[in-house]
């Protein structure tokens, strides 16, 4: 059975869809205009953005064109991917990774896989900060006042949507 998982702001934190005019692919202000964004982000955190890296081609890229960038946020590396949208260098952009605090992470499911198996279970994702690639999962552990173990399997879904988790085994 998958469950989902309305993470708190504290817990997934990811830079959602964004759109600014660069006039002429100004490389600077779109990095700039990232570091902006995901400092909103994170400021939760308190956390901010060390820098962001979109890499210059030359040309330029064209209309419908994306770039990934890399921003290091608290040792991490979230990847955003920004794609030109018309001729005049307007820019979309929005990440490709969540970035998770792990110990916020466990509280949630501890009460939601609590709530689930009808008896108190301890979760232990680990600590820090972790990025997760959307749509792909990492691992957490459950564990019973008895001591058994299991995994629970959380899946990163888009932004704005509640990430899914399944206990396993």
């Amino acid at each position: 059975m998958v469950k989902t998982l309305a993470v708190s702001c504290g817990a997934a934190l990811a830079l959602s869809a964004c759109s600014f005019s660069i006039g002429g692919l100004d490389y600077d202000k779109l990095e700039s205009g990232i570091t902006e964004q995901l400092n909103n982000s994170y400021s939760s955190l308190g956390l901010s953005v060390s820098s962001v890296e979109c890499p210059e081609t030359s040309p330029g890229p064209k209309k419908g064109e994306s770039l990934e960038c890399s921003a290091q946020v608290g040792g991490q590396t979230v990847r955003v991917d920004a794609t030109v949208t018309d001729d005049d260098y307007n820019v979309n952009f929005k990440t490709i990774d969540k970035l998770y605090d792990l110990p916020t992470v466990a509280d949630t499911l501890t009460e939601s896989v609590s709530e689930q198996v009808g008896f108190d279970v301890t979760v232990d994702c680990g600590s820090g900060l972790k990025a997760v690639e959307v749509g792909t999962t990492f691992d957490c552990t459950a564990a019973d006042p008895q001591g058994e173990e299991r995994t629970v399997q959380v899946t990163a879904a888009p932004v704005g949507e509640d990430d899914s988790w399944e206990l396993l085994g």
